[in-house]
């Protein structure tokens, strides 16, 4: 059956479907999607996402960059290695280094969202030399103010409604060994849905064949438990970054944030800052929630070709 655009498909700007790989990273074989000209973009996916996250903004940047964008260890089409090892955002960042280094892309840039916003802390952190900016969207980092956020507070609870931020209730669910995989496993859909709809400022930006796609990833032997890991990595996570900042210091190359109000919105900014030396650039989009890619991939577009080429999309 010929692929066509309704299917769960990325394409590039000339509607071309983009090429589909496996490579061995580090004891795993991880799959990643590729298209486009220009300098390598490298995009992180977050949480229960995987490389098809990015469908909308694909089409977007290629004319401008060679994108690739991994489904990450216990995601998508990659392996899930028990989930007792290689979850923490240095492993993933190794990860990530060795991809572009298979690729030949020796210098690169990258943008993260939620738990890929982490990865490319790490990545920044320990490969300094190798990546020229980093845009961080909608995360706060392990370590630096995420745990706290899933603190039950009069405060916590109520800072959504305010714009202020968000209250992560769920860190310390997923955290928890063995009861959420007893509660998710045969209510994939009904969970995620209701996780998805509950980060959006407009639910319908979470197409079904999108939906449909990772409800269908999930369901793969250990892949929730892959995804469950890299929670329950998080304070190790957090001792990772502290340790990174001080041996290495602030990073250096040039940071953009962007945050979204009816999730982490300014959190986002205030995170970063204590781990860089300027955040050269601050955005926050607003009617927008936790999926920028989905919901502003237009704005998240521009932004990005601004920032890391100076030039806008079209320009």
């Amino acid at each position: 059956m010929a692929t066509t655009p309704e299917a769960a498909e990325t394409f590039d700007h000339a509607n071309q479907p983009v090429t589909h790989h496996r490579y061995r990273i580090n004891g795993i074989r991880m799959h990643f999607i590729t298209a486009g000209t220009g300098p390598p973009l490298l995009l992180l996916h977050g949480t229960p996402k995987n490389s098809f996250y990015w469908y909308r903004i694909f089409p977007l940047l290629t004319r401008y960059f060679t994108l690739v964008a991994p489904d990450l260890r216990g995601f998508g089409y990659t392996d899930k290695p028990p989930s007792t090892t290689g979850y923490t955002s240095e492993e993933n960042a190794d990860d990530m280094a060795e991809l572009m280094s298979q690729l030949g892309h020796q210098e690169f840039v990258v943008h993260g969202e939620d738990r890929g916003a982490d990865y490319a802390y790490a990545l920044a952190a320990k490969y300094p030399e190798r990546i020229k900016g980093v845009c961080f969207g909608e995360m706060v980092l392990s370590g630096f103010g995420l745990e706290e956020t899933s603190f039950w507070t009069p405060e916590n609870v109520s800072r959504q409604y305010r714009k202020e931020g968000v209250w992560c209730w769920h860190l310390g669910f997923f955290a928890i060994p063995g009861l959420p995989e007893m509660l998710i496993q045969g209510k994939e859909r009904e969970f995620w849905e209701m996780f998805m709809k509950q980060e959006c400022y407009n639910p319908t930006t979470i197409e079904p064949k999108a939906l449909n796609h990772w409800i269908e990833c999930v369901k793969q032997p250990g892949c929730l438990s892959g995804i469950l890991a890299t929670y329950r990595a998080g304070h190790e996570n957090g001792a990772i970054h502290h340790r990174m900042l001080k041996e290495g210091g602030k990073l250096k190359m040039p940071v953009m944030t962007i945050g979204a109000p009816e999730f982490f919105g300014p959190q986002v900014e205030e995170c970063i800052s204590k781990v860089v030396e300027i955040v050269q650039r601050s955005e926050l989009f607003e009617e927008c929630g936790h999926s920028l890619a989905l919901e502003k991939p237009e704005r998240l577009a521009r932004c990005l070709t601004e920032f890391f080429l100076g030039q806008p999309v079209g320009g």
